[in-house]
């Protein structure tokens, strides 16, 4: 599956929970994992990984006693099952956290972006300045030698 030129309009939550639906639909999975680039500053990001356990891995992983803790203190209520809810949490987990990587992705593209405008309009004016100045330096050269040629001239004349 591939998604191409996300990048094209402003991303919204609606676009990447539809990226997010199917994906989910193709694919059969004990942990999702999401890369990234995490925006840091202007010139620095730094890669990430974000995992996401399906919804029956997570149920074991708490009647085990692991990390996602003890499921069955909390009350549910609307008479949907737990394995439903951990389904629609899993679901809510993976598109949010493609969201959080779409947006983090689009602040490393515009800040590395500003920063190779911000060094190559600088890179211009510093080469702006040399061509300016060498520019002077022709005319000046050019000015002298015709100084130099009158006053031979003159010179020449009187002698």
């Amino acid at each position: 599956m591939t998604a191409s030129e996300l990048q094209k309009n402003p991303i919204n939550y609606t676009q990447i929970a539809v990226l997010a639906d199917d994906i989910l639909k193709n694919v059969e999975y004990d942990a999702l994992r999401v890369i990234f680039n995490k925006f840091h500053s202007v010139i620095s990001f730094k890669p990430t990984m974000v995992t996401i356990l399906s919804p029956e891995v997570a149920e074991k992983e708490a009647e085990a006693g692991g990390k996602t803790g003890d499921l069955d203190s909390y009350e549910i209520e609307g008479g949907e099952t737990k394995a439903e809810i951990l389904q629609n949490l899993a679901e809510f987990q993976f598109s949010c956290v493609m969201y959080n990587g779409a947006l983090e992705n689009a602040c490393s593209e515009l800040g590395a972006r500003m920063s190779a405008m911000d060094s190559s309009s600088r890179n211009a004016g510093d080469m702006l300045d040399r061509l300016t100045l060498t520019y002077n330096r022709t005319r000046q050269a050019s000015i002298t030698t015709e100084l130099t040629e009158i006053i031979s001239g003159a010179s020449a004349l009187e002698g």
